[in-house]
């Protein structure tokens, strides 16, 4: 074989295996390209979704920032859910809140009788009667809707005088779309009027002279020397200038308002079980 024969079939070879890398390379890329077709056509979808998300989200923000403020001048709640570790947990943070300590057990009631959308639950202990008082409170005027539905309170077999044992039943009521009891913010209460304990006698055999602070003024005995900017002078009985201002107590109950034109001074006193107003005018004691 010739020299020219033996180039020309190499050439031939050479050509053949250049024109099936050719082939391979180029279905190759084609099979590439169709997947970065595919994946741009994918990514322009999720751009146009992003972009009319992002076209409404002030207004979505707008609207959640509503709800938030609706929710929260809104007085009763109900909440989206309830367990027994969920309303456990609330009593625990009422407490905390109330820097109070009540010392109860807590059982839930028979599934059969709280199906639906309310719980029922059992609280029992011994307390001091103002903190008892104080819970009560919380529970009753606090956002989450909790209801007392049944209540017992007795003095027998308390370990001192201010201690009474207790029993509650107690339901909390749940409705879904409510929201969740960590959402809900504790607002602050007035604290009770405590001034008349159920367990206190009130009728005696002599009259008791009531528990009062010596170092309160006694206005019934005080007289008013000077009202100046919403304060008030009063000379005690021993002779001591004592200035006061709306708010500040005394015996038997508190300063309600000054009276500048008038020369008058208004207190809310609770000296025989009902608060009645007490005006004492300037330079006098009545």
């Amino acid at each position: 074989m010739s020299n020219s024969s033996r180039n020309t079939i190499v050439l031939a070879g050479l050509l053949f295996l250049i024109s099936l890398f050719v082939t391979f390379q180029y279905f190759r890329t084609h099979g590439k390209t169709a997947e970065l077709r595919d994946y741009n056509r994918k990514a322009a979808v999720t751009v146009d979704s992003l972009k009319s998300e992002l076209s409404v989200i002030d207004s979505l923000r707008q609207e959640y920032q509503f709800q938030q403020a609706l929710m929260g001048q809104q007085s009763k709640l109900i909440l989206g859910s309830d367990s027994p570790s969920v309303t456990y947990g609330y009593l625990l943070q009422l407490m905390n809140w109330m820097k109070a300590n009540v010392n109860y057990d807590f059982a839930v009631a028979d599934t059969q009788k709280t199906a639906g959308a309310s719980h029922e639950y059992i609280i029992s202990g011994k307390t001091a009667y103002a903190s008892l008082l104080g819970l009560v409170n919380q529970i009753e005027k606090q956002r989450p809707v909790l209801t007392v539905e049944d209540f017992s309170i007795s003095s027998e077999s308390a370990a001192a005088a201010d201690t009474v044992a207790f029993s509650m039943v107690l339901h909390t009521h749940f409705l879904s779309g409510g929201p969740d009891i960590s959402e809900i913010g504790l607002k602050s209460l007035p604290v009770p009027y405590l001034g008349n304990p159920l367990f206190m006698p009130r009728i005696h055999e002599e009259i008791l002279p009531p528990e009062v602070d010596p170092s309160l003024l006694n206005v019934e005995e005080a007289r008013l020397v000077g009202i100046s900017r919403q304060m008030a002078f009063f000379r005690d009985s021993r002779g001591i200038i004592r200035i006061l201002s709306p708010g500040s107590r005394v015996a038997y109950g508190y300063l309600y308002k000054i009276d500048e034109k008038a020369g008058k001074v208004v207190f809310k006193l609770n000296k025989y079980g009902l608060e009645e107003d007490f005006n004492v005018l300037i330079n006098s004691n009545q």
